[in-house]
């Protein structure tokens, strides 16, 4: 990774990450039994807020076992490339998430805006959208039924990340940047962050999920 795309990492996480004060607290959103089949597969999905989610990660064709080993977890599922991603047939209504689909997550879930626009979103937000189990150190609540699993990504020809990240594709091009990501990772500290922009390069895969407005 370039230092361009080092630098952008870097401010995007100070953008997304703000301290966690102990008497915050999030509600469970509504958890739907609602389902939505992609590509022959049947998805579990999740209101929250004004938009539906996908709540396991896609595992159609193509793409690449997040693990390495050639065996599928049906919750890992696999990690796609952009290329691969706008592949995939969805049906009326869905897409892959945008950089504005993930904010509206984010602000759903308690990220609040600051007075220069950006928005600041706490670990009280990030441990709503991680999965309970699976993280190396600690993991989340899954207040929001997101359910986002430590699956890392596969970056310059490696995985990187298991156990302890978990980075999804988002459809929104940055200038003359490809398809980005949204990634919970360790940050300052070793505290769970978010991270709302993430630079792919050629070759780059991440898990992913799809949305829909309600």
């Amino acid at each position: 990774m370039g230092m361009r795309k080092v630098l952008l990492l870097m401010v995007a996480a100070i953008v997304f990450w703000s301290s966690c004060k102990k008497h915050e607290t999030l509600t469970p959103s509504t958890k739907g039994d609602s389902e939505v089949t992609i590509m022959g597969t049947v998805y579990p999905v999740v209101q929250i807020g004004s938009q539906s989610w996908t709540v396991i990660n896609y595992s159609g064709p193509g793409g690449i076992y997040n693990t390495g080993s050639g065996e599928l977890s049906t919750l890992n599922g696999k990690l796609y490339t952009p290329e691969e991603a706008h592949q995939i047939v969805l049906p009326t209504g869905w897409r892959i998430p945008t950089y504005d689909d993930y904010l509206t997550l984010l602000i759903t879930r308690g990220a609040t805006k600051n007075d220069d626009g950006s928005y600041s979103a706490g670990l009280v937000v990030a441990h709503s959208l991680m999965s309970a189990t699976g993280w190396s150190e600690g993991g989340g609540n899954n207040y929001s039924y997101f359910n986002a699993l430590p699956t890392g990504f596969y970056h310059l020809q490696a995985f990187v990340g298991s156990g302890n990240g978990a980075s999804f594709l988002h459809s929104t091009t940055v200038g003359a940047e490809p398809d980005q990501g949204f990634m919970i990772g360790p940050g300052i500290g070793g505290q769970p962050t978010i991270f709302l922009g993430i630079y792919l390069v050629d070759g780059d895969a991440c898990s992913l999920r799809f949305v829909k407005d309600n």
